[in-house]
């Protein structure tokens, strides 16, 4: 049963309106449930009702029903006014039992927590989920002098990122095509997100790796690739981050890939990835 579960980790999730457009077995009531939760971006964020309406698009006396009933669940907490929510311990407890289905992150993390400390800079495995890569685990190198904000679960734009990249190109033609489509209904410019995904997918083809430079922030460079779990469990991607001034695009280029792709490479050899 857990196998079959995490078979479908990462896979592609439908738009939720297209999704609902003529299935009869789609419960609406559900995925709106499920849409008020991924309102929240970050774990620490607290919104007001009329916040979520705003980011889900929902009627707010609606929002107002489904927040009571999150709350009342354990899925939400509240502040001391009772005006703003937060992300429940329910939430966590889902969390936990997704990673422990999967095991995919715990096989691969003694080798990407070696190279984080090799290149001193943030490791993390990304996976697939809607329009964004969400960190499955992160590793931070030992010593690493300057230390990113993020953390397991924080959310990559697929569009503005070497991760979301590198996760585009594992895909087949047709899923990516639907997907960028989506991504440019979603808000991203055309012309650049082609123009990036064509430059990644040149680099992942000739050198197994691509190079992010501010693409996500201006201030953060990044490498990444994609990688398989076996058995075909999702859409994976590794990325290595960190401030500009100290992974420059030659470090990246000459140093961080190659390290990169060896650590993919010996994970191969053992049957880690395929």
């Amino acid at each position: 049963m857990a196998q079959a579960m995490a078979a479908h980790a990462g896979a592609i999730r439908q738009d939720p309106a297209e999704a609902e457009d003529g299935d009869r077995q789609f419960v609406t009531a559900l995925a709106r449930g499920l849409q008020v939760l991924r309102a929240f971006r970050d774990a620490a964020e607290m919104l007001g009702n009329r916040e979520i309406a705003s980011r889900t698009g929902l009627p707010k006396p609606t929002v107002s029903r489904l927040t009571h009933t999150l709350l009342s669940l354990g899925y939400l907490v509240h502040d001391p006014e009772g005006e703003r929510y937060g992300l429940g311990p329910a939430v966590l407890a889902l969390s936990a039992a997704f990673l422990r289905q999967n095991s995919f992150p715990q096989m691969v993390k003694p080798f990407l927590q070696d190279l984080a400390t090799a290149v001193q800079a943030h490791v993390a495995l990304g996976l697939l989920d809607g329009l964004s890569s969400v960190y499955v685990q992160l590793w931070r190198g030992q010593g690493q002098r300057i230390v990113l904000s993020s953390e397991v679960g924080y959310r990559l734009p697929l569009a503005r990122s070497a991760m979301g990249m590198a996760t585009l190109s594992s895909l087949d033609e047709a899923e990516r095509t639907a997907l960028m489509a989506r991504l440019r209904r979603d808000g991203a410019d055309a012309g650049r997100l082609e123009q990036t995904y064509r430059r990644c997918a040149a680099e992942i083809a000739e050198h197994g790796f691509c190079v992010g430079i501010g693409i996500w922030h201006q201030d953060i460079n990044a490498v990444a690739a994609p990688i398989q779990a076996p058995g075909g469990r999702g859409q994976f991607a590794l990325n290595i981050s960190g401030p500009a001034f100290l992974l420059t695009e030659e470090v990246l280029r000459q140093e961080t890939g190659p390290k990169l792709m060896e650590t993919i490479e010996r994970m191969r050899a053992l049957g880690i990835v395929d």
